[in-house]
């Protein structure tokens, strides 16, 4: 199936079998908020999959291999994949003063390769928690090159309305994908927090909670 990693990644709150995995996948998220006249209008999330998860789906979306994606590749790239983001809500929660809600369409989707990658997490067990049986094995996965890289996909979304504070949280609940939060880079007007009840719990009575960014103007 034509990208086959991702597309298992950003369904995956739709599919039964992520809940026996612990993250295959480990994304750095990194959050901008858009300020029009004085308020928020809208919030651009960059995620950068780590190295070994870059280069399996770099190989594919790389169609001519020239260490970059044009923009034939995102088009198609975004063909194949936006359906299913924008099923999964982008994975990510919105609050601009009342109920959470998950938002259902993009204002900007774009991708490229950061080469070399500024994040690479610390080495994991992908395949932990795997049923490892006649008709499920854990897909192999491919070394990173030497140099490695980060596939980063870039999603700009709308808020419903200007505003003058709101919150963003992106989390897998069954673990299936780890979120982080670039704590070193966050907005002026923004602060990093943890999430009081979205969490992903692999390990009964360890849960991860989901790392939540607030913002407020002046």
């Amino acid at each position: 199936m034509t990208l086959r990693t991702l597309l298992l990644a950003v369904i995956a709150l739709l599919l039964p079998m992520a809940a026996s995995a612990h993250p295959h996948i480990w994304m750095l998220q990194r959050v901008k908020p858009i300020v029009t006249d004085g308020k928020f209008t809208a919030v651009e999330i960059e995620w950068r999959f780590d190295p070994t998860s870059s280069e399996n789906e770099i190989a594919v979306i790389d169609e001519n291999k020239d260490g970059r994606f044009s923009p034939d590749e995102v088009k198609r790239l975004a063909d194949d994949t936006l359906q299913a983001l924008e099923k999964s809500g982008f994975m990510t929660w919105l609050n601009v003063g009342g109920k959470d809600f998950q938002p259902k369409k993009e204002e900007l989707f774009d991708a490229r390769i950061e080469d070399p990658a500024t994040f690479a997490p610390a080495e994991w067990d992908r395949t932990a928690g795997d049923k490892d049986t006649a008709t499920s094995k854990p897909e192999a996965q491919k070394v990173p090159p030497q140099k490695p890289r980060n596939l980063v996909y870039t999603i700009r979304l709308a808020l419903p309305q200007p505003v003058k504070a709101f919150t963003i949280t992106t989390y897998d609940p069954e673990d299936f994908i780890r979120v982080d939060v670039g704590k070193g880079k966050l907005p002026q007007d923004c602060k990093l927090g943890k999430h009081p009840s979205y969490k992903s719990e692999f390990i009964p009575g360890q849960p991860v909670f989901a790392d939540t960014v607030s913002c407020k103007l002046p």
